[in-house]
C-alpha cells in the first residue's frame, strides 16, 4: 500500500471528542481489518504521518506504541513499524472475541453519536453490507 493512498482524505477531527492518537490507532486498526494494509506492510513513519495531518510527532508515536502493544504493529528501529497480524483473533476464546465485540461496538456507537448517527443508522448500514 502506498503512502499517498493511506494517507488519502485522512483528516483528524478535533472537536470529535475522542483523543488524536485515538483516531491515528483506529484508523490504522480500521485498515488492518478491511485488508487495506496486511502482514508485512510498512506503515508510514511517525514524520510522514505528522506533515500529512498536521499532528505531534509525539502524538503519532503514542497511535504507535498503542498499536505494538496490542501486538498489532512490529517497530524495527531504523527500519521502520510493519504490520504483525498473526489472525490474534481467530485464537481467542469464545468469552474473550464476545468482549472483544462488545467493546468495538461500544467505541463504535460512540464515535457515530459523534457525527449524529445513531444505533439505527449503524443496523442498516450493516444489512445493506450483507446484502451486497
Amino acid at each position: 500500500m502506498s503512502l499517498p493512498a493511506l494517507l488519502k482524505n485522512w483528516q483528524i477531527e478535533l472537536h470529535s471528542g475522542i483523543p488524536v492518537y485515538k483516531q491515528i490507532a483506529n484508523r490504522l486498526t480500521s485498515a488492518m481489518a478491511d485488508g487495506t494494509l496486511v502482514a508485512g506492510d510498512r506503515l508510514p513513519t511517525i514524520r510522514e504521518v505528522n506533515q500529512a495531518l498536521g499532528v505531534n510527532p509525539n502524538t503519532v508515536a503514542k497511535a504507535y506504541r498503542e498499536l505494538a502493544l496490542k501486538g498489532l504493529i512490529d517497530g524495527q528501529r531504523g527500519f521502520g513499524s510493519f504490520v504483525k497480524l498473526d489472525d490474534a483473533i481467530g485464537t481467542l476464546p469464545e468469552a474473550k472475541k464476545k468482549a472483544k465485540l462488545t467493546e468495538l461496538y461500544h467505541r463504535m456507537l460512540t464515535e457515530a453519536r459523534s457525527h449524529g448517527l445513531n444505533e439505527e443508522h449503524i443496523l442498516t448500514f450493516i444489512k445493506q453490507r450483507k446484502t451486497t
